[in-house]
């Protein structure tokens, strides 16, 4: 297999796409916990950039992914979805706490938390939810997600 040929069998597969979505998110965070040391302005548009991408990341795996998500064995296919979803909502509620912190220009109560948390969700992510999904789909079925994501997710 060439370079060419393995480049074209990543970018069909779900995993691959995510992966640079959060690599993408990572940074941003990366950025936002830069910018709480500088000034003001600069870490609330550093945060909403981050929320932003963050929010929409969440939304293409719960919509584009698992509508499209129906795996034959229905006991062992359907066990992630619970603790994602759960995942997702403690991530949505952490965020809302930092966007409270934000707004009323107080310090961003326990971000190492959130960090903490947003690495093992991704770990959890990259390792049991992507590859199932890879595994479980067909190639039309991956592509129609893959272009819902590429829709909703910039580069």
């Amino acid at each position: 297999m060439d370079v060419g040929d393995k480049k074209m069998n990543e970018s069909n597969k779900i995993t691959a796409v995510m992966v640079r979505d959060h690599c993408k998110i990572q940074k941003l965070l990366d950025d936002f916990e830069e910018k709480t040391k500088q000034d003001y302005k600069t870490m609330v548009k550093s945060f909403h950039k981050f929320e932003w991408e963050l929010e929409k990341h969440l939304f293409v795996e719960e919509k584009a992914i698992f509508t499209a998500y129906n795996p034959e064995d229905v006991t062992e296919g359907y066990k992630m979805l619970p603790e994602l979803t759960k995942q997702h909502n403690v991530i949505l509620n952490k965020l809302g706490n930092m966007r409270q912190d934000v707004l009323k220009r107080r310090p961003i109560q326990d971000i190492s938390s959130f960090i903490d948390f947003l690495t093992r969700h991704k770990d959890y992510e990259e390792r049991e939810v992507y590859p199932k999904l890879d595994a479980a789909l067909d190639e039309s079925q991956k592509k129609f997600i893959i272009d819902r994501i590429n829709e909703i997710v910039s580069k």
